[in-house]
């Protein structure tokens, strides 16, 4: 089943528990002026200047652009209306339109996203391969099978691009990391239950902290370790307080995306429902770009801020992959109530890794590379910021999640 046609399908067989939502919501929500245009209250968890947050604001002028007006939005950034976790609600209150949803915040209010989490390493390691196959494999998956929209329907909320965001999570430390023995006793940082469980295989200690929390939790010596990923070490400042960064291939991040209320979604016809999935594009084009620049800031310049580079033993990575795949083999049986046969699910997710992998391969990008070195080496001129022709990549993303050709 095509794209469009399963998410016309999942809105009729929806309709009833839908327009029940809708009937609860405030009379905020798609607020339509005089001109007969409609504003969407859009939130997100960042500011403008953080990547995510640009994103949110490109996708918003595409969308309004596409409409000659018709859609325009009002932004409401650093979560200024609701916290992460009440997203929802704010928005069948009609206090908001649209959000991006952080399942970590409430699992279980998500419990099919929060399960599936555990299986988001199966990109290669090269990146930005790796991301762009992880993205396109993900976005797929997610609208062909419709198998992470009951956590939203639930909540009268829907997709307009479920999103894997991190290729991989490694780590930033106070001290160095070589030997497996030198996890034993250190307290990481993690960012949820999935990576607790990898830090625990080698002998350390999970830690959660709030996102606000990490830099101070970091400087102060809460922990010895931060588990996030070269982008996030830049923007957060993490780099600035200098340590021993660790080219670990930990489980990614496959957990956001775009929602709207079906309230909002069912004020719009048919062609502004069309521009707004279309505007993905635009979404992801912002948000790839910054983190492919970013990342090459932290491999040409970590090392001004007092970052050494580490080469763990190899075991380390070896025990880390193991383990994955332990969990990939134990997830079938622990799939939460309602996902029909999950072993071919699972088998569906594994082949649209696959596919993506040779999409992004068939595009050029390198994949027989892994570590920030590697990526450097890709490059025509390590000493400049990549400029990479996403085009291509974005046309497929579109084509065969969204069955739009803009080619």
């Amino acid at each position: 089943m095509s794209a469009r046609k399963h998410r016309l399908a999942v809105l009729g067989s929806t309709f009833a528990a839908a327009a029940l939502l809708s009937a609860c919501a405030g009379d905020g929500a798609g607020s339509t002026s005089d001109d007969g245009s409609t504003t969407l209250k859009f939130q997100d968890i960042y500011a403008p200047g953080n990547y995510f947050a640009d994103a949110s604001q490109a996708y918003g002028d595409y969308v309004t652009e596409a409409t000659d007006g018709a859609v325009d939005f009002e932004y409401f950034w650093s979560n200024s209306v609701a916290p992460t976790d009440e997203l929802a609600a704010a928005m069948n209150d009609g206090l908001l339109d649209m959000g991006r949803v952080q399942p970590p915040a409430s699992p279980a209010e998500f419990p099919v996203i929060n399960w599936l989490s555990s299986a988001s390493f199966l990109n290669t390691g090269a990146f930005p391969a790796g991301l762009l196959q992880k993205i396109g494999a993900h976005l797929e998956f997610a609208v062909d099978t419709g198998a992470l929209d009951s956590d939203l329907e639930s909540q009268g909320i829907r997709y307009i691009a479920p999103m894997a965001l991190v290729q991989q999570y490694d780590l930033l430390c106070k001290e160095p990391i070589e030997e497996l023995s030198d996890f034993q006793g250190r307290k990481i940082r993690i960012a949820g239950q999935a990576w607790a469980e990898e830090v625990e295989n080698l002998g350390a200690n999970p830690v959660t902290l709030l996102p606000e929390e990490i830099y101070e939790g970091y400087q102060r010596g809460v922990v010895d370790c931060v588990m996030t990923y070269p982008t996030h070490y830049v923007l957060s400042g993490l780099w600035e307080l200098g340590g021993h960064y660790v080219p670990l291939q930990f489980n990614g991040w496959n957990q956001d995306g775009v929602t709207i209320s079906n309230t909002a979604w069912d004020s719009l016809d048919a062609d502004e429902q069309e521009h707004m999935y279309a505007g993905t594009r635009a979404w992801l084009e912002t948000f790839v770009q910054a983190q492919i620049e970013v990342y090459w800031q932290f491999a040409t310049q970590a090392e001004d801020n007092g970052v050494q580079f580490g080469e763990p033993d190899p075991a380390v990575q070896q025990k880390i992959t193991a383990h994955q795949a332990t969990v990939l083999d134990a997830m079938a049986a622990d799939a939460p109530e309602g996902v029909e046969d999950p072993e071919a699910l699972l088998d569906e997710y594994e082949a649209a890794h696959e596919k993506w992998l040779g999409i992004v391969e068939d595009l050029g990008f390198a994949t027989d590379y892994t570590g920030l070195q590697g990526f450097l080496d890709s490059l025509e001129d390590p000493t400049q910021a990549p400029e990479v022709d996403l085009d291509p990549w974005l046309d497929a993303v579109m084509a065969e999640a969204f069955d739009i050709d803009e080619s």
